[in-house]
């Protein structure tokens, strides 16, 4: 595969790009297939992901069998908000489904499109609510409704909710009036289409990934009552596993089940233009005004589900002007995209003009509460829940619990309550 690897992106080590490069020896991409070399797990998922691009079809081969090898709670555990979309996408597509996969997977914001949308068309009952009341997820990409719409694990009730939220948006999709699994099962016959002629083949089920397959009805019905997977779709997962091929792809899209999916290290950020995802650090003084005009009138035009996409792969800039969204779902993004810095993070912390619910993300996010500049900022901000202020009142250094009491800004709760820490603590 001839395509320039993003190991900075895949978050690969120097000294396993040594090992991985195109000038490689075999036998030690070949060793780092088959697991016999110790890689962290993180490291480990990218790395079995660019060895199954790999021209050498014995490595590519091996790759995706240590994929489907892996043990699922290392491979739950290595999963996390900072693994490429790609290698997410791999392991969503080739490794045999599970729902704790799926939820794992599907789950994540950074998650590309097609992704979810694989997920969603074969996910369980636990899986299909928990996507259903993702509204984020669901403003990013509506077409997860349609997908949901068509899967017999997911309740009407889920549906109607779902559907309430993407119409109050104005970004509800266009599905089927009656549920495409009713038209094949059967239905209640008010609402049932006409039946076709008696000399046409009832169609077959597609996979959501290419064509059709081969699919006993009353299996999948048990399967579904059940709560189970789909066994056609399962039984084209294993299928996967077996036809893989490169080379096969390379030169056209023949083999069933691959036909989408695109061996490459491309991700969400392509989406969007440069100016508003790659860093602006050299840029100069006087040209960040026009910048930054250009930005804002690049956004305001956007809906709600782009702007939060944009918000967890956005630079500093395309960050600021979303923290001060009318939208407290797109703000609220960016505090958990996970890419803003410890600066900007306290400078978010103490600003009064932002939704409480930011405020709120920000609080509940270990991480952040850990420094204590963000905690001051926090706990000095008359918008931050009461809760959480007085929570952090008692990790108050001396000076700043003195100048919470003299605070007239804040709730009197957390003055008072700082009052009273400040006169046990130092007038004992």
């Amino acid at each position: 595969m001839s395509v320039e690897i993003p190991f900075g992106k895949l978050a690969i080590s120097a000294q396993l790009e040594a090992q991985l490069g195109p000038d490689a020896p075999h036998k030690v991409k070949l060793a780092l297939a088959r697991g016999l070399v110790p890689v962290p797990p993180a490291e480990l998922l990218s790395a079995l992901y660019v060895l199954a691009c790999d021209p050498d079809p014995e490595i590519r081969n091996a790759a995706l069998q240590a994929s489907e090898d892996l043990p699922e709670k290392v491979l739950l555990q290595s999963i996390s908000i900072r693994t490429h979309p790609k290698v997410l996408e791999f392991f969503a597509e080739f490794r045999t489904p599970t729902d704790a996969l799926d939820e794992r997977i599907g789950m994540l914001r950074t998650a590309n499109d097609r992704t979810v949308l694989r997920i969603a068309a074969r996910a369980g009952p636990g899986v299909c609510e928990l996507l259903s009341r993702n509204h984020e997820r669901l403003l990013m990409t509506p077409e997860v409704f349609v997908k949901l719409h068509a899967n017999a694990h997911c309740g009407d009730a889920l549906l109607e909710s779902a559907g309430s939220f993407l119409r109050m948006h104005r970004s509800m999709p266009a599905v089927p009036e009656v549920r495409p699994f009713l038209r094949e099962v059967g239905q209640p016959e008010a609402s049932q289409p006409a039946a076709a002629p008696a000399a046409a083949a009832a169609p077959a089920a597609e996979d959501p990934r290419s064509g059709p397959l081969k699919m006993d009805l009353m299996a999948e019905i048990e399967a579904a009552l059940r709560g189970d997977q789909s066994p056609a779709f399962v039984a084209a997962q294993k299928s996967d596993l077996d036809m893989f091929d490169l080379d096969q792809l390379a030169s056209g899209p023949k083999t069933p089940g691959l036909a989408d999916f695109s061996f490459d290290f491309t991700d969400d950020n392509e989406a969007f233009s440069w100016d508003l995802t790659a860093d602006h650090d050299g840029t100069a003084a006087e040209d960040r005004g026009a910048i930054q005009q250009n930005l804002e009138q690049k956004i305001k035009d956007m809906s709600v589900g782009h702007k939060i996409k944009l918000a967890y792969l956005g630079n500093k800039e395309t960050r600021g002007i979303l923290l001060r969204d009318t939208n407290k779902m797109v703000a609220a993004a960016v505090v958990k995209s996970g890419r803003m810095t410890e600066q900007e993070v306290a400078a978010c912390a103490g600003n009064k003009n932002l939704d409480s619910e930011v405020l709120r993300e920000i609080s509940s996010n270990s991480e952040f509460t850990r420094k204590y500049p963000v905690k001051v900022a926090l706990v000095n901000n008359p918008k931050t829940p009461v809760s959480v202020a007085v929570g952090m009142v008692s990790s108050m250094q001396k000076k700043d619990l003195l100048m919470l009491t003299r605070n007239r800004n804040i709730p009197s709760v957390v003055s008072e309550s700082a009052l009273r820490l400040y006169r046990k603590k130092y007038r004992g």
